[in-house]
C-alpha cells in the first residue's frame, strides 16, 4: 500500500513504467547493441506501453 502510494505521488504509472520488449530492443538497435531475443509471448513481443490507455488522470504519458 505504502508502495503504491509513493508512486501515485511521484507520477508514476504501473502500465507506462514497465519495460516492454518493443522500447527495449529499439533502444537496444539505435545504441547498436544486438536486440535481445523476443520473448515467447506474442502479446509481450508486441505490446506497447506507449499505445495503451491506463486510464489514470493523472498519469502524464496519457493521451488526450
Amino acid at each position: 500500500m505504502l508502495t503504491r502510494l509513493l508512486a501515485r505521488i511521484a507520477g508514476r504509472c504501473p502500465t507506462h513504467d514497465r519495460a516492454s520488449y518493443a522500447v527495449t530492443s529499439c533502444l537496444e538497435r539505435d545504441l547498436g547493441m544486438t536486440p535481445s531475443p523476443p520473448p515467447d509471448s506474442l502479446t509481450d513481443t508486441f505490446s506497447d506501453p506507449a499505445l495503451i490507455d491506463c486510464g489514470n488522470t493523472w498519469c502524464r504519458t496519457r493521451r488526450p
